[in-house]
């Protein structure tokens, strides 16, 4: 039986002065748009109740929220788009400041608590007085779930820990704030995004692809398999899997990545070879000798990701990374893509 919780939204922590400080001018976030090419919904508006199922069952947010957490991976990213600020959102790690640059022109001088995003900070949020947690894109489990909905009404993810991909990400999101056409605008423009991404780059349409890390004193690379968010995006600009890479994931069902051996390599090959990495992560795998024999590799076809706006966009694609980071990265593949294979 699917589980139902209906919540009197900030009933308990209305206060004298509080104001709706989760929303953002609409003029703002027009103006970021206008000279972005991202895509941002006006803040006006909203259907409530708000009802969204979920992986743990349905919550049911009678009234706008006033004070939002996203606790989830990159879910600040939705939340802004639809021109909600949140009170607090997960620290970027490689950024500076901790925030992405496509979140700071959207957070109209306001300043949300980081979280770490590693560990859920359970004392910190309730500190905090939420009325709605945002939790999509996250490894939450059935207890975490029922902690952070012991604090305030907790969205989370349809598909599964770790999964949920840019559009349910906004969908969900859009939900929980009564706001479930802006959320399909908003995903209608991205895709408009895409499309055009694949336009502008035709030559990476049936390139095959394996997307990977390294991490330093390892003896393997992890490689991403089909569902995992570095994975399906590349398939939407027309490029495929991997055979290697399938196979891996027929052979191990319900696994986002998996560990290769560095002596195995060549079982993964690929038109196109794509790593990100952590601060120095790349220089000690490309002083592996097996590292620089693998096909792509010494073909010259490998893409390294590092500055931080690559390796965010590409992992954790979104309404707003999308179309501020794509531009970085796709001419790069491309060029990787004229590269003959050896076959």
């Amino acid at each position: 039986m699917t589980e139902e919780r209906t919540w009197l939204a900030g009933e308990n922590i209305r206060r004298a002065g509080v104001t709706r400080r989760g929303f953002i001018g609409g003029s703002a976030a027009a103006a970021f748009a206008a000279g972005s090419g991202v895509h941002v919904a006006n803040a006006a508006g909203g259907d409530f109740p708000a009802s969204v199922d979920h992986a743990f069952g349905r919550t049911v947010v009678p009234r706008p929220p006033l004070r939002i957490v996203s606790a989830g991976f990159c879910d600040d990213d939705s939340l802004l788009a639809l021109g909600c600020v949140p009170v607090a959102m997960v620290r970027r790690g490689m950024f500076e400041s901790g925030i992405a640059p496509w979140c700071e022109p959207l957070l109209a001088g306001q300043n949300p608590v980081l979280l770490d995003g590693v560990t859920t900070d359970y004392e910190t949020i309730l500190g905090l007085e939420p009325d709605l947690i945002i939790n999509v894109f996250s490894g939450m489990d059935a207890l975490a779930y029922d902690r952070l909905s012991s604090i305030a009404p907790t969205i989370a993810y349809r598909s599964g820990p770790w999964r949920a991909g840019w559009r349910e990400q906004t969908r969900q999101i859009g939900l929980a704030l009564g706001r479930a056409e802006a959320a399909e605008r908003l995903i209608d423009g991205t895709k408009a995004s895409l499309s055009g991404f694949r336009e502008q780059f035709p030559s990476l349409v049936g390139k095959s692809f394996t997307f990977g890390t390294y991490f330093a004193g390892s003896g393997s690379m992890v490689v991403y398999l089909p569902g995992e968010t570095r994975v399906d995006w590349l398939v939407e600009l027309g490029m495929r899997i991997s055979p290697g890479v399938n196979a891996l994931a027929q052979a191990h069902p319900g696994r986002s990545s998996l560990d290769v051996s560095l002596e195995q390599l060549e079982g993964v090959d690929a038109d196109i070879l794509v790593m990100w990495f952590e601060a120095g992560s790349r220089e000690a795998i490309e002083r592996q000798p097996l590292f620089r024999l693998f096909s792509p590799v010494r073909r010259g076809a490998y893409v390294a990701l590092e500055d931080a706006v690559s390796v965010w966009s590409a992992s954790w694609p979104s309404v707003l990374s999308i179309p501020y980071g794509f531009p970085r990265i796709l001419p790069r593949l491309a060029q990787a893509a004229k590269i003959s294979p050896e076959r």
